[in-house]
């Protein structure tokens, strides 16, 4: 049963990452030929038409898709035309930033929610509560631009304690893994506190109660548990958001990753960057999905039913 459901969900993630190619291609190509930019105002229209032909844009576009698909199964990626090497090596050397930020950003929104989820509950409809889920509703749909820049005005200008922009010490990682990390923790907290709530009403925790268990202990020591599931999925689904989100983070604080990379390549009209970043973004959203579901399925073996 369980390998079933990985082939086919396998399946299903090659489907969507060949569409994710597919368009990455179709995007890249609708932006123009990449002899106007290369060739700058002085090219003649023959020394155009000739850089392009070279480059194999002379051909029709289903011939150039099959032939950048023949490329992607070989590993060929294509080239940079700014710095002339492997556009999946150019990628691959600014990825770890990215993912220094990222798994930063959602390590310390995931741990702000799951406390104030686990404070919430224990203090359910009360004041404090209340009070709780209107303050960090206030951050829900915050746009992380705007959020950056008011980091940078208050933390880097008015106070001057963290650097704003550039990777070149730890302090450097702070104000760009706040700004990402506080607008997805309105969406975590409310997750786990609806998943903890859940649990806090079954029958198995009122007979707990009668036994005379505190609430703290059953929240901590049952409650949690039940919620590994749900958090895991939500986690998957957040990396894989906040990787594909890094650009206009990543932009405001010149931060080396693929999200700034991004932006100069199609500045710069460099294909085979884009279509490189394009497809390893949508490579990882695919596989973090896939693992998330095969850890769930493996942990919680209430899921497995609705495999069968």
């Amino acid at each position: 049963m369980l390998y079933r459901y990985v082939g086919s969900r396998l399946g299903q993630s090659l489907i969507v990452l060949f569409g994710a190619v597919a368009i990455s291609f179709a995007l890249t190509n609708l932006i123009g030929k990449p002899a106007d930019v290369l060739g700058g105002p002085f090219m003649t229209a023959e020394q155009r038409a000739a850089l392009n032909a070279q480059l194999g844009y002379d051909q029709p576009l289903l011939a150039r898709f099959g032939n950048f698909i023949v490329n992607l199964v070989t590993g060929d990626f294509g080239v940079s035309y700014r710095s002339n090497e492997n556009a999946m090596t150019v990628v691959m050397s600014t990825l770890p930033n990215t993912l220094v930020l990222v798994l930063s950003a959602l390590l310390l929104a995931s741990a702000i929610s799951l406390v104030l989820a686990i404070f919430s509950v224990r203090h359910r409809e009360g004041v404090a509560d209340r009070a709780l889920r209107r303050s960090v509703g206030v951050f829900q749909g915050m746009p992380n631009f705007w959020l950056a820049l008011m980091l940078i005005l208050l933390l880097s200008v008015q106070i001057p304690l963290l650097p704003s922009f550039g990777f070149y010490e730890p302090a450097a990682l702070v104000l760009p893994m706040l700004a990402m990390a506080i607008p997805i923790v309105p969406i975590q907290f409310r997750i786990f506190r609806g998943q903890l709530l859940d649990v806090m009403g079954k029958n198995f925790v009122e007979a707990m109660r009668a036994r005379g268990l505190s609430e703290r202990s059953i929240v901590y020591r049952h409650g949690l548990r039940n919620i590994v599931g749900p958090a895991v999925t939500l986690t998957a689904l957040q990396l894989g958001y906040l990787i594909g989100g890094s650009l206009v983070v990543e932009t405001v604080f010149s931060w080396p990753g693929i999200g700034n990379l991004v932006v100069s390549a199609v500045q710069a009209r460099d294909f085979a960057v884009v279509q490189a970043i394009i497809i390893v973004v949508a490579a990882f959203y695919v596989l973090l999905n896939l693992v998330a579901d095969v850890v769930v399925l493996l942990i919680d073996p209430r899921t497995r039913k609705g495999t069968a």
